[in-house]
């Protein structure tokens, strides 16, 4: 069962990949002159210089998919950080977006270790593209965790080159290849993150998620009004507003219900 975070930010992502690679297709055709401005198009566009042109739209496109994933990272991380919390009283969400990656697993509780870095470089990267006088990097700790892992993390992702991301890192010259690895390795990090929630076995754990999720009033009231309604299935209701606002705990909740007082 997915949490509904981690639906999210599958969704999100996958839009992100697909508007990404159609918008590369597009500009290697500016760039090999095959495509043209359509008359009905209400713009101003002359590039005297079409190949360069072209070549510095893909690297906004690139600088704003980063941006773009890294607040997706951030939001993945503050619910999932309060879905702990609600758990464990002891867990507290850390103010900057970095520190909250950081909260959610140890190196050493994420196998390979490097996956726990991608979502560090795409936080610090995109601090560097909002904020122009932003320095923010990995420590040497971090430097040294992807480096050291350099063989296992080309052969599994794309041939990529460990010193050539991170050289493209520090000069602010993402490539096609750096996004999209960084993306995958970014998924798979919160894929193994979201692994180690425990799923809701109860009506009290239910009821802990709609909370995480600020559902649980709402879900509430549709079912007391059921009750009243004399309604044979009063969480049926629910059920149905669940499969629109967190479709994945649609099916948990109508089997064990919110812990109703």
């Amino acid at each position: 069962m997915q949490s509904p975070p981690l639906a999210r930010f599958l969704h999100s992502l996958g839009k992100v990949q697909h508007h990404l690679h159609t918008a590369v297709v597009g500009l290697s055709a500016v760039e090999k002159r095959i495509a043209t401005k359509p008359e009905d198009l209400d713009i101003t566009w002359k590039a005297h210089d079409v190949v360069g042109s072209a070549r510095e739209a893909r690297r906004f496109l690139l600088r704003a998919t980063l941006v773009y994933v890294a607040e997706e990272l951030k939001e993945y991380a503050t619910h999932m950080l309060k879905y702990r919390a609600l758990a464990d009283s002891s867990v507290t969400i850390p103010q900057n977006r970095v520190d909250r990656i950081s909260a959610l697993a140890r190196p050493d509780e994420v196998n390979p270790s490097y996956l726990t870095v991608a979502p560090l470089i795409v936080s610090h990267w995109r601090n560097r593209i909002v904020h122009r006088n932003s320095g923010a990097r990995l420590t040497a700790t971090e430097h040294e965790r992807l480096v050291t892992q350099s063989e296992a993390a080309r052969d599994c992702y794309k041939g990529i080159d460990v010193a050539q991301l991170l050289e493209d890192f520090k000069n602010d010259q993402p490539t096609l290849k750096d996004v999209t690895v960084l993306l995958a390795m970014s998924l798979n990090f919160v894929r193994h993150i979201d692994s180690t929630l425990l799923q809701p076995a109860n009506s009290i754990e239910v009821r802990q998620w709609l909370k995480a999720e600020e559902l649980l009033d709402n879900v509430l009231k549709l079912e007391k009004e059921a009750t009243n309604g004399g309604h044979p299935q009063p969480r049926a209701r629910a059920m149905q507003y669940l499969l629109t606002k967190a479709p994945s705990l649609a099916e948990v909740y109508f089997a064990h219900g919110a812990g109703i007082p």
